[in-house]
């Protein structure tokens, strides 16, 4: 083993510099080379890398990837085109740890079924990869909603008799949502699992309110008609209702401390288990344990949200 690579695939997620940074530290001080990839797979399509030094300054510190992301390119026709092996060579690697959300674990799954030598590590802000229990960048995502929710909650407590309906990212999954919701207290919270019971919030938090409640909180997952919902909350409940759409503020900034420790761990057992010869591996984090599985028991699977906190939320 000479040669390690390493890239960032899908959308970007605070502790992937974390990680990055931790596989050039450790492949360091085993001898052993690495190699960022920009822009994805992309970028291993095109022969588009750059080394990296053991000793990266600063860089977990920082947010996103300074690697860059692209989509999973088209990694299927390359294969058949040039084999693992000459996609390999053009980056001179012998072997590659992908950071990324489940499509491109699903890409790199067919990467090792074809015999490359590859590492998954599950990093995205959704933490929808099907079987891991942890994905890097979702505890920065939620703590950054937290920080926003606890901010428009101050002005709700003066600013009374309206509800606030503030919408996270999260994609077609409600991970996010639902923490945010559940940790703050939220009076209700829609996410694309479950059907969209906008009558039943209404009727909790009018109910709240008329009996002398000074606002309301509800929590709503993108790309779920926020707009519609917002107005049928206001119908419903008979006050203003406030919306805060969060964007992407909840990619960017530093990571928290969970992120950056997990980025630790499964940074540094990747390159561990590249060099013992462990292939077609995803780690996954599980009771302060890290652990991996094959990338193919992830293909085509979703991972279900907390029921219970589901229903703590919407009583």
């Amino acid at each position: 083993m000479k040669t390690i690579g390493v890239l960032t695939s899908g959308g970007d997620a605070p502790g992937m510099n974390a990680c990055i940074a931790t596989i050039a530290e450790r492949a360091d001080g085993r001898d052993v080379r690495v190699r960022g990839i920009f822009r994805g797979f992309v970028g291993l399509l095109e022969g588009n890398y750059l080394p990296i030094a053991g000793e990266v300054s600063g860089l977990a510190r920082r947010g996103g990837s300074f690697l860059g992301t692209s989509r999973n390119g088209d990694v299927e026709k390359a294969l058949k085109q040039h084999g693992h092996q000459g996609l390999f060579e053009a980056c001179g690697i012998d072997a590659l740890i992908v950071l990324g959300g489940g499509g491109s674990l699903g890409a790199a799954a067919s990467l090792a079924e074809a015999g490359a030598r590859i590492i998954g590590i599950p990093c995205t802000i959704d933490n929808d990869v099907p079987c891991a229990n942890y994905c890097i960048g979702f505890d920065s995502a939620v703590n950054r909603a937290l920080r926003a929710v606890d901010e428009i909650l101050d002005t709700a407590e003066s600013l009374s008799d309206r509800v606030f309906l503030v919408e996270t990212m999260g994609g077609q999954t409600g991970h996010i949502a639902l923490a945010t919701a559940y940790s703050a207290g939220a009076d209700a919270v829609f996410i694309n699992e479950q059907p969209i019971d906008i009558d039943g919030a209404a009727l909790r938090i009018k109910t709240k309110m008329d009996a002398g409640a000074t606002h309301g909180l509800a929590i709503v997952c993108e790309d779920m008609g926020t707009a519609e919902i917002a107005e049928k909350l206001q119908d419903g409940v008979g006050r203003k209702v406030r919306l805060t759409v969060l964007g992407h503020i909840q990619r960017g900034g530093n990571p928290t401390f969970m992120d950056r420790q997990i980025a630790r761990q499964y940074g540094e057992t990747a390159v561990e288990m590249v060099l013992s010869g462990e292939s077609g591996k995803m780690l996954t984090y599980a009771c302060g344990d890290i652990r991996s599985m094959p990338l193919v028991d992830t293909i085509g699977k979703s991972k279900p949200i907390d029921l219970d906190k589901y229903k703590a939320v919407n009583g």
